[in-house]
């Protein structure tokens, strides 16, 4: 596994999420969380900024497999739209797909699922630098 990659998955804040493994291959990823009592809002449902933060930790996992060792990706938008709410106990899906891949941006969509079912999709760009 890439040292970056286990960076990512050793995340305290990811790990608090839920986060406990990361599929990363040719530039896709999939991770997947239960929905628990740290990640919902008042309402009860899957909190829309912990939504938003994993499309970006899968679309960057994804990437890292495809970046030369010198480079890091660094997100400058992400667009979210959420279709569905999410219960606690309920486990989310998210999987990551390279739309394109330049010399200094990237294009990525991410979908997140519960039961197949659709609950959201981003698109996030990033910028490549060399580091």
């Amino acid at each position: 596994m890439n040292r970056r990659l286990e960076q990512v998955i050793a995340h305290p804040l990811h790990r608090h999420l839920g986060i406990d493994t990361i599929e990363s291959d040719d530039g896709r990823a999939r991770l997947s969380i239960v929905v628990g009592e740290t990640t919902v809002n008042p309402a009860g449902v899957l909190h829309g900024g912990v939504l938003y933060l994993l499309c970006d930790v899968c679309a960057y996992a994804g990437l890292l497999s495809r970046l030369d060792p010198g480079v890091e990706a660094v997100t400058h938008d992400i667009h979210v739209s959420v279709m569905r709410a999410v219960r606690a106990g309920q486990v989310v899906v998210f999987e990551s797909t390279p739309v394109r891949v330049g010399r200094r941006i990237a294009f990525i969509d991410v979908s997140a699922r519960v039961d197949e079912r659709v609950v959201a999709q981003a698109r996030v760009t990033k910028t490549l630098v060399d580091v």
